[in-house]
């Protein structure tokens, strides 16, 4: 039994399929996938329980499984975390059992997450870091024997969103076009992220533009509908540039601060060109954000207006 957390659901689904190739090499498994969320658990424990017709192996796929944490997520109308220990008690020697969750988050408290960590081969799938994407995309381009400018290189993994679909897409995208990767060219793939750019957002609270927050928060919310992914990316933001300031009045350059945050070289000359805020006040933003997501969670705001209404309150007029 696997158990396979990450926040990127693209590598999930691509470490469930290596698993699913390697138990399936001689084709003796059948495939099924379910999700905590739409199918009723009765289903997937009769599944688990029941002999296939064709006297094949089961994999069974178990999605959304997000009672290994916290998160307050809606699951299906039958779900009952005693028959999740069911299944985590399986013994049926017949079926290999795959259980996954778009989450970062695996608590060490709850009993069943203990009972999921005793029975299953845990997985964690980190997102790569900015160095990493970088050798993949460098990797990619010099197999093609296609040129780069590292400008161009540093622009394209700061445009794109922090989505591995997306990132694969875009590579696959630049080999298919067999051209020297430029900024001309980021600039021309990329410009579907132009009009909806995260980065753009959180560089708002940085530089204190308010216009283009309002023109596209509510482009945002409609998109993508994420407030959680939202402040996490904003406070993420701002500790970048609390740290990248603190380094630099030790007086270190732009590429030893990236090299110590392991961030994009690009990102930190972003930051420091963009920013109009001191310790104190980036200080301020992010008591101000983990209140705000604090609140929220505990049910005391909605998802959107008091939101709006408490990012607004963070921009200096």
């Amino acid at each position: 039994m696997f158990f396979i957390y990450s926040n990127d659901n693209f590598l999930i689904k691509k470490q469930v399929e290596k698993l699913i190739q390697k138990a399936n090499i001689n084709g003796d498994y059948e495939i099924f996938d379910y999700s905590l969320i739409d199918d009723p658990i009765s289903s997937i424990i009769e599944e688990i329980n029941t002999y296939s017709i064709f006297s094949t192996k089961k994999i069974i796929v178990i999605n959304d499984c997000w009672f290994v944490n916290e998160s307050k997520v809606k699951l299906h109308k039958s779900y009952d975390v005693k028959l999740v220990e069911q299944i985590l008690n399986s013994e049926n020697k017949e079926v290999e059992i795959i259980m996954t969750v778009n989450s970062d988050k695996f608590s060490k408290k709850l009993k069943i997450a203990k009972l999921t960590e005793e029975k299953s081969k845990i997985l964690k799938l980190d997102e790569p870091t900015v160095e990493q994407k970088k050798q993949i995309v460098i990797k990619k381009l010099e197999n093609d024997h296609i040129s780069y400018q590292k400008d161009a290189l540093d622009l394209f993994i700061e445009r794109l969103p922090n989505d591995m679909q997306v990132f694969t897409n875009e590579i696959n995208k630049i080999l298919s076009l067999k051209k020297e990767l430029t900024v001309d060219l980021v600039n021309e793939i990329t410009t579907k992220y132009n009009n909806f750019d995260t980065f753009e957002i959180a560089n708002c609270f940085i530089s204190n533009d308010v216009n283009t927050f309002l023109k596209q928060w509510s482009s945002y919310m409609e998109m993508n509908n994420d407030i959680f992914s939202f402040l996490a990316l904003l406070a993420s933001n701002l500790v970048t540039l609390r740290n990248v300031l603190l380094f630099k009045e030790k007086r270190m350059n732009n590429s030893e601060i990236a090299s110590i945050l392991v961030v994009n070289p690009y990102r930190v000359s972003k930051l420091l060109e963009q920013n109009k805020l001191n310790i104190n006040q980036i200080n301020d933003k992010i008591k101000v954000l983990y209140l705000l997501e604090k609140n929220i969670k505990g049910g005391i705001y909605d998802n959107k207006i008091i939101p709006e209404i408490e990012l607004l309150k963070m921009f200096n007029f």
